[in-house]
């Protein structure tokens, strides 16, 4: 477990740890209870609002997409803690990859694939387009949750900046019903609201941090296999060709990128049953709540300041599932480059036993691995682009 102690990982174990999701934490389940207890709450509120209600669509639209949002973070929440076996299966393949590469290549090539999965983790400018990408989305969540909030104070500001004969009630961030009067407890329903929301947030960055970490580490490997492939025979060649040992050494090297290849390839299995159906709920809860939010946009345009926050709303679905799309496309596009990478070996040079290793392995990675939703989607750039 040493690696999730080091600079690459450490901020993915203090998130999952923080919501009580980190599988090796001894005190695991009284975080659980007590990152629970409020959100569940928090639920039961929403819930009581339709309920009393009575039908009024124009609270229920403003309802809806909340409690959808906050369901949709619960469920990651309990699929995660469900699967908490697989993910420890998953954490401890990483610690093995990482203990099977030797070569300092390729030592380099996995601690890149490392950085790109703790600058999404982290949340500060990279040097290239892909971290801009993964910062941008850690920023971005948690400055949309501090607007979303903060909009409850915006009477009291226009109080001072254009005051009027009387002052402007503030409201909670959103609907509640705690069957009592709102004004007496304001504050302390903005904050059980409030810790609610940015617990909820908290989930989601913390499982969808670590599922782009095991997307990067899994890319990762792909590429330290395509890279062992392209120049295992390099330093052996000679005028005079091969000699015994060499043979030797070069089908062992080859054995042992088809071993990590397996490894690989079972651990997008194992990642993709860990993952896939909460994905895919995800994505259908996230379709209702884009759908209650752009309506809500078209309601209030020119009419109220609080179209700022169903804008941020609509805005923020997007972009996680374009960061959900780029680590699928991460995925796709190393395992595909394997074969690549094989056939621009000198395989023609190689003995024919370790010829017909490379074409198992070339055959194998004609068809790229995949991140799905449920197998009814694919997380890819083309999937995104087609949902935009």
């Amino acid at each position: 477990m040493d690696i999730f102690e080091n600079r690459f990982y450490k901020l993915n174990y203090r998130l999952l740890s923080a919501v009580g999701l980190w599988p090796y934490e001894k005190s695991r389940l009284l975080r659980m209870c007590i990152v629970n207890i409020p959100v569940f709450l928090f639920n039961i509120t929403q819930f009581f609002k339709i309920c009393t209600s009575e039908g009024n669509f124009d609270i229920l639209k403003e309802v809806i997409p909340i409690l959808v949002a906050s369901l949709a973070a619960s469920i990651k929440y309990y699929f995660f803690d469900l699967g908490i076996f697989d993910i420890k299966l998953l954490m401890d393949n990483m610690i093995k990859d990482w203990n099977m590469w030797k070569s300092k290549e390729e030592i380099k090539i996995m601690e890149k694939f490392a950085h790109l999965g703790k600058m999404y983790t982290l949340g500060y400018t990279g040097r290239n387009i892909k971290d801009f990408y993964f910062t941008l989305k850690e920023i971005y969540i948690y400055i949309i949750a501090s607007l979303f909030l903060l909009v409850t104070f915006i009477p009291p500001l226009m109080d001072i900046i254009i005051p009027l004969n009387e002052s402007r009630p503030m409201e909670l961030p959103v609907y509640a019903e705690y069957f009592v009067n709102d004004e007496d407890y304001f504050y302390l329903f903005y904050f059980h609201i409030s810790l609610s929301i940015m617990i909820n947030i908290t989930t989601l960055v913390a499982t969808d941090t670590q599922l782009m970490v095991f997307c990067c580490h899994v890319s990762g490997v792909f590429a330290v296999i395509g890279s062992r492939l392209e120049n295992f025979l390099e330093k052996d060649m000679s005028l005079h060709g091969l000699t015994d040992l060499q043979r030797k050494e070069c089908y062992k090297h080859v054995s042992l990128s088809i071993k990590g290849h397996k490894r690989a390839l079972e651990f997008v299995k194992l990642m993709e049953s860990s993952f896939s159906y909460s994905l895919l709920l995800q994505c259908g809860l996230n379709i209702i709540c884009m759908s209650m939010c752009l309506y809500q946009i078209v309601v209030l345009y020119g009419q109220s300041a609080e179209i700022v926050k169903f804008i941020a709303f609509v805005v923020g679905e997007l972009f996680h599932l374009f960061v959900a799309s780029l680590s699928g496309q991460t995925i796709i596009d190393y395992s595909s480059e394997v074969y690549f990478k094989a056939y621009s070996g000198l395989w023609y040079e190689a003995p024919i036993e370790v010829r017909k290793l490379l074409i198992l392995i070339m055959k194998r990675s004609l068809e790229p691995s995949r991140l799905t939703a449920g197998k009814i989607f694919t997380y890819c750039l083309d999937g995104f682009s087609t949902v935009s």
